[in-house]
């Protein structure tokens, strides 16, 4: 944030303060045009430069991640109504915008800085404070949830030892214990394990450091990390993808909530039945889709299974060592990719979970070109 602030100050001093020196150069001279490209380059966060048209010349990975800028418009009313203010002052103008992602049903709490150019260019820079604000209020919340969810097991676990111990030399009643402390353990295991993963990614901001993920080899790496729980479960996985699909963010979040789709259908699907794992392109949009012909989800539970700890079925998520974690941690994910997750399900005949997210742009940054010597 601090070297997004340093290097938004020096394109802000550059463009507002030689201004008049600009005006008076010749309009193909390129010197000037190639550091400002430089410059706003290097800023790790939304920046969008606009013809006179408002027709996208430069756009950076963040941008079109949140899918801000979509080809060669920008999706948000917001901004371009700044862009149009922006043009009729000299000094740039700052403002705080809140909106809604393009695809998805998360907000976008943005910091701006817009600035007029030359020959009615605007250049936008916007700080995303979206992830910041999301996981303070989360945080106030997690930490009640988890002190219950983490006693439950600890709480068995310290009777069950209590119960050996008193036990004395009654075989029969420690093997009795003992066999309990195992799901108990494993119960623990996986609250802990969620618990690390949800903290993640709710911090972290994969589209600050983002990199091009192949989605056949996301599917691929989730299908791996269950392959064994399916042959237990006698559940065969199909997949069904689409070559050459590629979205911007972190691959270990990827996988991870592939994963824990596969998990729960794996889970509360009936013995010999069939999960089909895939994904498809549909105008500019990556939907990666779970599909299984488990005992499905009523429509008043659809509601709520993206909560933390909410559990459709806590007995049986107490016999697989469920922790009510899994679909909250997809949903992150799918928000911290600028993206969003839903259901279909109909209890009985299965259930089908879709993932969305902005496909990656071919060339999501314009180099110096005619464009800029025009």
């Amino acid at each position: 944030m601090l070297l997004g602030a340093l290097l938004g100050g020096t394109i802000i001093n550059f463009l507002v303060k030689p201004k008049n020196q600009l005006e008076q150069q010749s309009p193909t001279s390129n010197s000037s045009r190639n550091l400002i490209l430089k410059l706003i380059q290097s800023l790790p966060d939304i920046v969008i430069w606009v013809d006179g048209d408002n027709k996208i010349k430069y756009a950076s990975e963040v941008a079109l991640s949140l899918n801000i800028a979509r080809e060669d418009k920008i999706q948000i009313d917001a901004l371009e109504t700044l862009i149009s203010m922006a043009r009729k002052i000299d000094e740039p103008l700052i403002k705080k915008v809140k909106a809604k992602r393009p695809l998805g049903i998360a907000k976008l709490n943005l910091d701006t800085w817009v600035m007029r150019l030359e020959r009615g260019e605007v250049l936008l820079w916007a700080q995303n404070n979206s992830v910041v604000s999301r996981v303070e209020t989360m945080r106030r919340d997690f930490v009640a949830n988890i002190s219950h969810e983490l006693k439950t097991p600890v709480g068995a676990l310290s009777l069950l030892a209590e119960a050996i111990e008193e036990s004395g030399k009654d075989s029969d009643s420690i093997q009795k214990f003992a066999k309990r402390i195992g799901p108990e353990t494993k119960r623990l295991t996986n609250v802990i394990r969620d618990i690390i993963d949800l903290s993640q990614v709710q911090s972290d901001d994969p589209l600050a450091s983002a990199n091009p993920v192949e989605v056949d080899r996301v599917i691929n790496d989730a299908f791996d990390a269950v392959q064994l729980l399916a042959d237990l479960n006698n559940v065969e996985i199909v997949q069904v993808s689409e070559p050459d699909v590629k979205i911007v963010g972190d691959e270990y979040q990827l996988v991870m909530a592939i994963r824990n789709l596969l998990t729960n259908a794996i889970i509360f699907s009936p013995s010999n039945s069939r999960i089909t794992v895939g994904a498809k392109l549909k105008v500019g949009v990556v939907e990666i889709t779970v599909s299984d012909q488990g005992i499905g989800i009523s429509l008043e539970n659809q509601s709520r299974i993206f909560e933390r700890f909410y559990r459709v079925d806590p007995a049986r998520s107490r016999s697989t060592g469920g922790t009510g974690l899994g679909l909250a941690i997809v949903k992150h994910v799918c928000e911290n990719h600028g993206g969003e997750v839903s259901v279909w399900s109909v209890p009985g005949q299965g259930s089908t979970f879709t993932m969305k997210f902005p496909q990656m742009e071919q060339e999501s940054v314009i180099e110096n070109s005619k464009e800029f010597s025009s």
